[in-house]
């Protein structure tokens, strides 16, 4: 099936589709820009041996924005619609803008956006959701791995954590901070809109996408060093545990791999803590 079997009916017999992107494995989504009469949205299709990704990622989105309420939810965006077709979940999005590919203009792009929404994840990281009961089992979970860097930061973890100088709070987290799913709005009625929410967790662990956003726009040691003071203030604890909170997450991904690579998790592991030791350290 095409595009235009997925949409169903949703779009005149005049609109034209782009391919924006094809699942390039098998739980990847198929992404495809309709501009029907003007009118732009965007076809997000499950793959079929994965048929209700669509679906388990728009529940995300509904519980991610509920989860930090209107403004600063307001920067999710929601299905126009949802639907399945031969059991093949589907949803449509408004069109937003791509960062510009063009290095002087994305530049420029980057230094406008780069502080609302490292002010948007500080208000995130003030948002309490309860005590991280399964942090634990995160950090034994890197230091069982079979990457041996990651087993003595998690152990270390593992001991802040028995002697009661860290103690996990869950917060939501996104998961994938990177440039690809921050988008500009057209509209300007929104300083910039955050998708993908597939990978989010609600209950999730602070500091990663903090960490994931800061590698992506290039933010300075000293800079960061700052973002994390910020963060440590609203989590009540030493900025030290900046590096626990890291590993927790980096344990929560371990062990919701799916398709992700394992080799690719090592080596996004090792980045992010390096780039937390410089900011600390440096």
């Amino acid at each position: 099936m095409g595009p235009v079997e997925y949409l169903a009916g949703r779009a005149s017999a005049d609109a034209r589709i782009e391919t924006l992107s094809v699942g390039m494995t098998a739980d990847g989504v198929s992404v495809y820009l309709v501009d029907d009469r003007g009118s732009t949205s965007v076809l997000q299709v499950s793959p079929p041996k994965f048929p209700n990704v669509i679906l388990e990622a728009t529940h995300k989105i509904t519980t991610a924005r509920e989860a930090l309420g209107e403004d600063l939810g307001g920067s999710i965006p929601v299905p126009l619609d949802q639907w399945e077709v031969n059991g093949i979940s589907c949803a449509l999005f408004e069109a937003f803008t791509p960062l510009s590919p063009g290095r002087v203009r994305r530049f420029f792009q980057l230094q406008k956006l780069k502080i609302p929404v490292l002010g948007w994840l500080r208000q995130i990281a003030a948002i309490d959701r309860g005590p991280a009961d399964e942090a634990e089992r995160c950090l034994k979970a890197v230091a069982e791995c079979p990457y041996e860097t990651l087993h003595a930061p998690a152990l270390k973890a593992l001991d802040r954590m028995a002697n009661g100088f860290f103690s996990p709070r869950r917060r939501v987290m996104h998961g994938d901070m990177t440039l690809g799913n921050v988008l500009l709005d057209p509209s300007k009625t929104r300083e910039f809109m955050i998708i993908d929410w597939r990978g989010s967790e609600a209950n999730g662990y602070p500091v990663f996408d903090l960490v994931k956003f800061a590698e992506a726009v290039g933010l300075r040691p000293n800079a960061l060093r700052a973002e994390l003071t910020s963060h440590a203030e609203r989590l009540a604890c030493e900025i030290e545990d900046s590096r626990s909170y890291l590993l927790t997450a980096l344990g929560h991904i371990w062990r919701n791999l799916d398709q992700f690579p394992p080799e690719r998790f090592a080596a996004m592991a090792n980045r992010n803590l390096n780039t937390l030791d410089a900011a600390l350290h440096g």
